[in-house]
C-alpha cells in the first residue's frame, strides 16, 4: 500500500482561483462579442472591408467594431466591459 500527501498552500489556491477567473472572463468576453456579431458576420465584414465593398459610413462603423472587440479582450482583466459602439450591431445584422 502506498500513500502520498499533497499539501495545497494558500498561494496554490489563489493561483488556481486566478486561473479559473481568467478562463471564465475569457469565455464571457467571447459570448458577449458573439451576442453582438457572430463569427459569420465577422468573416463577411472582414471580406467586405478587404474588397473595399463598404461605404465610408460602414467602414467607420466596422473600424469602431474592431476597436470594440480589442477593448473587450483588454477588459478581460477586470471584467469592466465597454459598451457596443453605435451602429455596430446593426451593421453585423446586415452581414
Amino acid at each position: 500500500m502506498s500513500f502520498s500527501l499533497k499539501i495545497t498552500t494558500a498561494a496554490d489556491v489563489a493561483a488556481t482561483a486566478a486561473e479559473d477567473l481568467a478562463l471564465s472572463r475569457k469565455a464571457e468576453c467571447r459570448q458577449r462579442i458573439l451576442a453582438v456579431i457572430d463569427e459569420t458576420a465577422q468573416l463577411n465584414l472582414l471580406a467586405a472591408a478587404a474588397a473595399s465593398a463598404l461605404d465610408d459610413a460602414q467602414m467607420a462603423t466596422y473600424r469602431a467594431g474592431v476597436a470594440w472587440i480589442k477593448a473587450m479582450r483588454e477588459a478581460q482583466a477586470d471584467g469592466n466591459w465597454p459598451d457596443v459602439p453605435p451602429g455596430v450591431a446593426e451593421l453585423a445584422v446586415a452581414f
